[in-house]
């Protein structure tokens, strides 16, 4: 049998690999799972979201209405207006209503975003989720900025329903008043 280069030997320190370069291998090993664990990282340059399948098409955000609404152009030059998903942001004159509307503006507007279509609403908005050119969910990122409630109404993402109470918990933004008013009740006033 002709020698390698280095051999792997599994136990229950994990892997150990050993011979003429072994700790090369082990170096590489390392990064590569090393790689993954800061998924939020950004890369240096943003990534075309189009490029990823699990998207049914791409927009480029032309206007941002408020937290959890836009405009955005398609591939094919048709304006259209979106309704994000899973959350209900407050409304624009509703404490931290214009903090969600420029959290959500500094995220996409400008730029090109990927969509997964879920449905039209009763008003003629497409209602999907949205992700940044990095690949990130506009959804998770205004829970986790506290800057929108889950919509359990219309959704049940287990995730979704976790981050608003990890804000909640850290009393980040609208949880920093110990009552605030869902946007729902709010928009019945």
């Amino acid at each position: 049998m002709k020698p390698t280069a280095f051999n792997v030997f599994s136990g229950r320190g994990g892997l150990i690999l050993t011979g003429r370069n072994g700790w090369i291998a082990s170096i590489v090993v390392m990064a590569v799972l090393l790689s993954g664990c800061n998924r939020r990282t950004t890369p240096s340059h943003p990534i075309n979201p189009c490029t990823y399948e699990a998207y049914h098409y791409c927009v480029t955000v032309t206007r941002v209405s408020d937290g959890d609404s836009f405009r955005g152009l398609t591939e094919d030059g048709e304006e259209h207006r979106f309704r994000i998903y899973g959350i209900d942001a407050p409304e624009g004159n509703q404490p931290y209503g214009p903090e969600a509307g420029d959290f959500l503006r500094n995220l996409i507007d400008g730029h090109t975003v990927g969509i997964v279509q879920h449905t039209t609403d009763r008003w003629g908005r497409r209602v999907v989720w949205v992700f940044t050119p990095n690949g990130e969910d506009v959804s998770a990122l205004l829970l986790q900025e506290g800057l929108a409630w889950h919509y359990k109404h219309f959704d049940d993402t287990p995730e979704y329903a976790t981050y608003e109470n990890e804000a909640r918990f850290h009393r980040k933004g609208l949880w920093q008043d110990p009552y605030p008013t869902p946007p729902w009740e709010f928009r019945r006033r």
